[in-house]
């Protein structure tokens, strides 16, 4: 029978979902049948980033035939790599006897402040880990392996310059075999900011005025993502990834006057701009594509758009945010002063146990995800959609427990009201009892698109 029974690790915190700055506790535990002997039981904390991917091409060899060649391409980084020594220590020349029973060794780290946001993809991530191992003599070691999440601060308030919102004016005109006059369609499209976190809704609204004979058949908003990996083995080179995170679709026709107004949630995703990260890209935009009828080529439109953890208070008021708001799974800490160096605290503390160094921080004064300043509720944390099939290392064996586990990192999620603020617009003009007729009657026609990685345009035709 075998003697360990149990070899997890447990944080404090349910999420496990921290700021850089933030001190990370919890517990290592151990349950042994029997006594046992060990040399050390010791405690690894990486973050690091990782791009890789394989591109294939054709050469001729010596004799003039095609071959397939692939080429991998690779690059990492790492922000710090720390191991503590919970039992035994660091010369590995010594032997300590773990008695049976249930055993919980905590410990305590401080993260550093220059660190990215956790981030998954499958070319590509940004990862968090902690190992526990049990180092015994003449033996193999027993490992267990966990990831947590890191979220980096992305004030919105700090980048309102770029949040200032759109309001474009679109005019095209038709004609049949280069010959016929079919008339002229202008577009007016408008989003109040452009600056927006989790949870929050991306408003839009196009006014339609159509003068041609050209029907508007659908119009259709999406949210995406633009990535690019930059590997540097066997050579420099980037790869470039675009996905369609939301989507939704309004179906026509429309009359020859119509406003016509969208809504997409945003969901749990990571901020624009991976700071710290050298090897990886980020971006938002948003595509807003008119169809029309006949062989005429659809009106499209791109806005960038920041995705923060901090909103604009500006977009902040008591009638647009849920006051009950379920508490945060990880609130943040704040420091007025240099964090404490990582150190462990574990039950037992064998003499002669080194204290590890202190990793290079940078000014604490980093901003966080704390929205406290404006008396609102603190964000909740959901599981992102982009997740780790395992979190295991190319060079880590099979058995290491929980490392073949999937891994998702959490991001804040706001819980605003799904209210739409009332705007300037043609709709001011009009009777209220005709408004809420006309806008029954456009609900019959909204058809959301549900939320996921990626979304296959050709099939939705978006």
């Amino acid at each position: 029978m075998p003697s360990l029974r149990t070899f997890r690790i447990e944080f404090d915190r349910p999420g496990a979902t921290y700021a850089p700055g933030e001190i990370v506790t919890g517990d290592v535990i151990v349950d042994l049948a029997r006594e046992k002997t060990i040399r050390a039981l010791k405690l690894s904390i990486k973050g690091e980033a990782n791009v890789s991917w394989e591109r294939k091409r054709s050469t001729k060899d010596s004799q003039g035939r095609n071959r397939t060649q692939t080429d991998h391409f690779r690059a990492s980084e790492q922000y710090f790599n720390l191991t503590y020594y919970l039992l035994g220590n660091t010369a590995g020349n010594g032997e300590v006897r773990v008695p049976a029973g249930f055993h919980r060794y905590s410990f305590n780290f401080s993260l550093p402040y220059n660190i990215p946001c956790s981030f998954e993809h499958t070319n590509g991530h940004i990862r968090y880990t902690m190992k526990a191992v049990i180092d015994r003599p003449w033996r193999f070691d027993h490992e267990s392996k966990i990831a947590f999440t890191v979220v980096s601060s992305y004030d919105l308030n700090a980048h309102s310059h770029q949040c200032i919102g759109a309001d474009d004016e679109v005019s095209e005109s038709f004609c049949c075999f280069c010959c016929f006059n079919l008339g002229s369609m202008k577009l007016r499209i408008r989003i109040p900011t452009t600056g927006f976190v989790p949870g929050q809704s991306i408003e839009t609204m196009v006014n339609l005025n159509n003068t041609s004979s050209v029907n508007v058949t659908k119009i259709c908003v999406k949210l995406e993502r633009s990535l690019e990996f930059h590997a540097r083995s066997p050579y420099s080179s980037t790869k470039t990834d675009k996905a369609i995170l939301k989507a939704e679709q309004r179906m026509g026709p429309f009359g020859e006057q119509a406003d016509i107004p969208s809504r997409l949630q945003v969901p749990p995703i990571p901020p624009s701009h991976l700071e710290y990260c050298s090897i990886i890209d980020q971006k938002y935009s948003l595509r807003i594509t008119i169809h029309v009828s006949g062989t005429h080529c659809s009106i499209t439109k791109v806005y960038p758009i920041l995705i923060g953890t901090i909103p604009l208070h500006s977009t902040i008021s008591s009638a647009s945010y849920i006051q009950t708001v379920q508490q945060p799974t990880a609130p943040v800490m704040q420091y007025d002063y240099d964090p404490p160096p990582p150190m462990p605290s574990p039950d037992y503390v064998p003499p002669n146990t080194p204290y590890p160094q202190m990793i290079g921080f940078a000014s604490p004064n980093q901003p966080s995800t704390s929205t406290n300043p404006w008396d609102i509720p603190p964000p909740s944390y959901e599981e992102c959609m982009q997740r780790a099939d395992s979190i295991k290392d190319e060079d880590e064996s099979n058995y290491v427990h929980g490392a073949n586990e999937p891994f998702a990192p959490r991001y804040p999620v706001f819980n605003f009201t799904t209210s739409r603020k009332n705007e300037n617009s043609r709709d001011n003009k009009m009777e209220k009892g005709q408004k809420e007729e006309r806008e029954g009657e456009r609900e019959e026609r909204f058809i959301p698109i549900t939320c996921a990685s990626e979304i296959d345009s050709k099939n939705l035709e978006l």
